[in-house]
């Protein structure tokens, strides 16, 4: 429906197309709702559970952009990514579980919740980004740190709406990963005596909190702004995908579903 929306510039379109992601956001809620009621817990055990937390804030910070901003575009990425992670839950799933003595804590509910959040906002910064790029290439934009001329006044709305949004949701995702970051250390403290673990899980997570350090300062020197940043920032979320799925899947780590 957005599609059509902006194909056809018909707004009933938009109106169905809003109104489905309400629904579908409500719906995913409930169903959530009734894991975590299964399970006695959180839905943050198993992959099957990461996946749909992980959708369910994707979807969520879509629709607080979409309140904000009043920005439909991207959700043309997010959604099917949001989509396209509750149909891999569905091939993984798994009969809900309660958790096991060592992960009863706050802690790892703290650190579980704030990386999937960030994970979300990451994917969001992702969307704008691409979008970014798109525009730029679509309007033949000269080269990044030349200012905007010659741009029709919608078009730069467009691109200087995806700068802020990928920009604020760096920023956000940075500090809520930097919570997960902090909480994880004082589980993996009363879990097993140390704050660190040299396993690739760990590894991977502090290369990811590194890379978005330096891209977040980076929004704030004019002179990498555009192009280049919007790349960095597609280059973060490839980051953030290995270190969910990949590593999970790929090595042996306590983190492993």
């Amino acid at each position: 429906m957005v599609v059509l929306y902006h194909i056809k510039k018909i707004v009933v379109f938009e109106r169905i197309s809003r109104a489905a992601v309400l629904l579908g956001f409500l719906i995913h809620t409930i169903g959530l709702g009734l894991r975590s009621y299964e399970a006695g817990h959180a839905p943050m055990l198993s992959m099957y559970e990461t996946l749909l937390f992980y959708s369910w804030c994707t979807i969520l910070v879509t629709i607080i952009v979409l309140l904000r901003y009043n920005e439909c575009l991207t959700r043309l990425i997010t959604i099917p990514l949001a989509l396209a992670a509750i149909i891999f839950a569905q091939i993984n799933v798994t009969p809900a579980k309660p958790l096991t003595l060592i992960l009863k804590t706050r802690w790892f509910e703290m650190h579980v919740i704030a990386s999937f959040a960030a994970y979300a906002l990451f994917t969001l910064a992702f969307s704008a980004a691409v979008l970014y790029l798109t525009y730029e290439v679509y309007t033949r934009m000269p080269a990044p740190g030349r200012p905007y001329n010659n741009l029709e006044g919608e078009t730069l709305r467009h691109l200087r709406d995806f700068q802020d949004i990928a920009k604020r949701s760096t920023l956000w995702g940075f500090f809520l990963f930097s919570v997960a970051m902090f909480a994880g250390a004082v589980w993996a403290y009363l879990a097993w005596g140390i704050y660190w673990l040299w396993e690739p899980k760990v590894i991977w997570s502090f290369i990811i909190w590194f890379y978005y350090a330096g891209a977040m300062h980076a929004y704030y020197i004019k002179e990498w702004r555009g192009r280049g940043l919007a790349i960095a920032t597609i280059i973060g979320y490839i980051i953030v995908l290995f270190t969910y799925l990949g590593v999970s899947l790929l090595m042996k780590s306590s983190h492993s579903f």
